[in-house]
């Protein structure tokens, strides 16, 4: 109920007012300049970190043809959009370049030599968009390089896919040309010469949104942008026109005094179903989903003193900074100072061979007078003047002192996280303190130290993972040590009672050897004797009595083989004997007098039988030895 009450206010026009603020001098003189197209660059050099991510990949190499709009990477994770060439030519180096950052840190960038055919990758329009869903609408934002060109720079596809992920809704959508930035008319150009792609783009948003209102803030010194913007709009979005503040552009506060409501520094205003987005960004999505062009250039407002022009231009991304200001008759003197992104929420070029990225609104090259000097630096005197004008409800003079002692523990209680570097606070300073230039160098610190924190806590994790495996590969070890040392004992357990035989078994082992022992002693007693007697006998009786053994070991060995003969015939025998008498059981043949004796009887029998066989072969086997001894004789 609360919820309809709010929008109902909303709807009908209520303006709220956030916290803090200020009105600097506007110094916006190229408002009423159209955008003009620039020529091409000899080159551009492309950054390509923020295009990778985590698995992502370059798919182009040194030498390769390139056209506009052709893809030069392959994305990794969800936060990221792949990287598109702004010129055709060749591509000349994939090396460190300098980037657009405060420090001059180098980071790999693309470098493509233009050709000057400025031939384009074929163009792609999503000829169906008003009938498809809302995953493929973000996948084409996603896949053409759409990202904020507010100057934030986050993803738009997943800023608008988290805003209605699982049973989320998205309730408003604010379409951001405030342009609060003192300087910049990049937007307003904007406005009032695309203003019907503008609300192209919007159509192309409510239809993944599906929102509940559209609102197009704009702020009151741009009239002809708001004429434009109602002209164009009529039904498909509400028009505020708001009180000319600054930092009124920023995400929270814009959406503080358009509704009321006041997000929250942990969550972001899109989890909790307000989407902010700005024009230039609304146009960049028109033209990736109806037109099929990628993110290649961007509007930049190019002012100041120091240049014999001024306007707003269409810029090739990764063109030198050098080579803008060139068009706008820039001569280079080394007390010059040329601002990256704007007076307040900017920062000064070390160097001017930086590219221009998708967050630059502005370049700025001021004389003293647009942008007096800072004067020299004098202690705090606690007057809270910053705290009054922080938008972020912070006490910039506390975090700084924190900051300066080196205390990033007490500094993050403080809220620096909070700060979204708008520059109030140093701008309304007595003291002329660099405060937003400390809390940059402060929030870097702290990116550091989370980033070190987070390193060694997986570290730690991976440690303590590696000491549980080893733990449990010792156990599953020392398991499978005392098994094998049971086995070991079982084993020696059984061989010790293999070995020890009983009683019974002792006697009769002691007493076979006691006969073996018995008669090898006989076999060397006669042998003795033997060996006696033979020593007295002549060579003729030796000769006879050696012809008589080995005789009689033939005879033996003749006897034994009958023997064996004899018990094979003995055994088949017994078979057939009992096979006919199993057969004849079976089929019932036996004669009667069989059939009564009992199984015992004819086991009797059957041996009986096999002892006459024998018997008779004891008996042909002593005939024989009588006839051998006789032919002896």
């Amino acid at each position: 109920m609360a919820q309809s009450k709010q929008l109902a206010k909303i709807l009908k026009g209520k303006i709220w007012k956030f916290f803090g603020g200020i009105k600097p001098q506007e110094l916006k003189k190229t408002g009423d300049i159209p955008i003009r197209e620039l020529p091409l660059p000899d080159s551009v050099s492309l950054p390509v970190n923020r295009y990778l991510g985590q698995g992502g990949k370059i798919i182009v190499s040194v030498g390769d043809k390139v056209k506009v709009g052709q893809p030069l990477t392959i994305p990794g994770g969800n936060r990221n959009v792949p990287l598109h060439a702004s010129i055709s030519g060749e591509i000349v180096a994939i090396s460190d370049h300098i980037i657009a950052h405060p420090s001059g840190a180098l980071e790999t960038c693309i470098t493509i030599k233009s050709d000057g055919k400025d031939d384009i990758y074929p163009p792609e329009p999503l000829k169906d968009w008003e009938t498809s869903d809302a995953d493929t609408l973000l996948k084409r934002i996603r896949d053409y390089g759409v990202e904020g060109l507010g100057g934030a720079q986050f993803q738009t596809a997943a800023k608008l896919g988290s805003s209605i992920k699982g049973n989320r809704n998205c309730n408003i959508f604010i379409v951001n040309g405030c342009e609060c930035e003192p300087v910049a008319t990049c937007d307003d150009r904007l406005m009032q010469e695309r203003a019907k792609d503008i609300v192209s783009g919007i159509k192309v948003i409510k239809r993944i949104l599906n929102p509940k209102a559209v609102i197009i803030a704009i702020e009151d010194n741009k009239t002809n942008a708001i004429k434009a913007i109602k002209n164009a709009a009529k039904d498909e979005a509400i028009i505020r026109v708001l009180p000319t503040l600054y930092p009124s552009g920023a995400a929270r506060n814009l959406i503080k005094i358009v509704t009321g409501i006041e997000i929250p520094y942990s969550e972001h205003t899109s989890d909790c179903g307000i989407v902010v987005d700005n024009v230039e960004t609304v146009f960049a999505v028109k033209q990736a989903v109806i037109d099929g062009i990628p993110l290649t250039k961007r509007t930049v407002t190019v002012d100041g003193e120091k240049l014999s022009d001024h306007g707003n231009a269409w810029i090739r991304l990764g063109s030198s900074v050098n080579f803008v200001l060139k068009q706008f008759g820039y001569t280079e003197q080394p007390s010059n100072k040329v601002i990256f992104g704007g007076p307040f929420m900017g920062f000064t070029l070390p160097d001017l061979s930086i590219p221009v990225t998708k967050s630059c609104t502005c370049l700025f090259t001021p004389s003293e007078k647009e942008l007096p000097p800072a004067g020299i630096e004098r202690n705090c005197i606690r007057c809270g003047r910053c705290a009054r004008v922080c938008p972020s409800r912070l006490v910039p003079y506390r975090m700084y002192a924190l900051s300066k002692a080196g205390d990033h523990k007490k500094t993050l209680n403080c809220g620096i996280k909070d700060c979204t570097e708008c520059g109030c606070c140093a701008y309304v300073c007595p003291s002329k303190i660099p405060l937003t230039s400390q809390f940059r160098k402060e929030k870097a610190i702290i990116r550091i130290l989370d980033d070190k924190q987070r390193r060694t806590d997986r570290a730690k994790e991976r440690m303590k993972l590696h000491d549980e495996r080893l733990k449990e590969e010792a156990k599953i070890r020392e398991a499978k040590r005392q098994a094998a040392l049971a086995r070991i004992a079982k084993q020696k357990e059984a061989a010790t009672k293999n070995a020890e035989p009983s009683n019974s078994e002792n006697k009769i082992s002691d007493s076979a050897r006691k006969a073996a022992i018995a008669a090898a002693l006989a076999r060397k007693k006669n042998q003795d004797k033997n060996s006696a007697a033979a020593a007295n006998l002549s060579p003729e009786e030796l000769q006879q009595r050696r012809q008589a053994a080995i005789a009689a070991a033939l005879a033996r060995k003749k006897a034994q083989s009958a023997a064996e003969k004899t018990n094979t015939v003995i055994n088949e025998t017994a078979e057939k004997t009992d096979k006919n008498l199993t057969v004849q059981s079976t089929d019932g043949l036996k004669p009667k007098a069989y059939q009564e004796i009992s199984p015992e009887e004819l086991k009797r029998r059957r041996q009986a039988a096999i002892a006459a066989a024998l018997a008779r072969k004891k008996t042909q086997s002593l005939t024989v030895d009588k006839q051998t001894n006789t032919k002896q004789d």
